[in-house]
């Protein structure tokens, strides 16, 4: 078994990072951290927040650490085939770097993001950075997918959550007396 840890750039600061990535490289645990740099911590540019480089923390501690493309998915893959039969090996834990975009805002409320990146940015990433398009690009590209069966299943993805969120939203509201259902403690 492999344990897989996903966190955003931010965490690098924050020393409970630190703690465990230290007690799995000693205890040679089976886990694959696996930070999502976004670019921005929040609010703030990585630039202005980290200090050195984010492989530098794993290195620190002997775990070795690969950077991906986080959004082209067979790269992403192709690493992470390779550090879960390292950890399954017994050779301890692994830190992967995916270079990635949070497209929306860090939480709900914030929606001013103007403020600390540029539409242009957010354009780029969204029109030659999608994940979605580098993969269907590729699929066609190899011929393993038609442009024709890769909207049919991005209508079916579409349908399917819109479904969702219809099913969501007609849900009545559970009763006062489940508050405390399946609440140990």
């Amino acid at each position: 078994k492999v344990a897989v840890c996903f966190f955003g750039d931010g965490a690098l600061g924050q020393g409970l990072l630190y703690e465990v990535m230290n007690m799995a490289s000693l205890w040679k645990l089976p886990v694959i951290y696996v930070c999502e740099d976004n670019l921005y911590n929040e609010y703030t540019h990585n630039s202005e927040t980290t200090a050195g480089t984010m492989e530098a923390r794993a290195a620190a501690f002997g775990i070795p650490t690969v950077t991906v493309d986080g959004q082209d998915a067979r790269e992403v893959f192709a690493a992470m085939t390779g550090l879960v039969e390292r950890a399954r090996r017994g050779e301890g834990p692994s830190f992967i770097r995916a270079q990635t975009y949070r497209y929306h805002g860090h939480h709900v409320g914030d929606v001013a993001r103007a403020y600390y990146r540029s539409p242009e940015e957010e354009a780029l990433w969204r029109t030659e950075r999608d994940p979605i398009t580098i993969l269907g690009s590729w699929l066609t590209t190899t011929g393993q997918a038609s442009t024709d069966q890769l909207v049919a299943i991005q209508a079916a993805a579409q349908a399917e959550v819109e479904a969702g969120v219809a099913f969501a939203l007609d849900a009545p509201f559970p009763e006062v007396e489940e508050v405390t259902d399946h609440v140990y403690a």
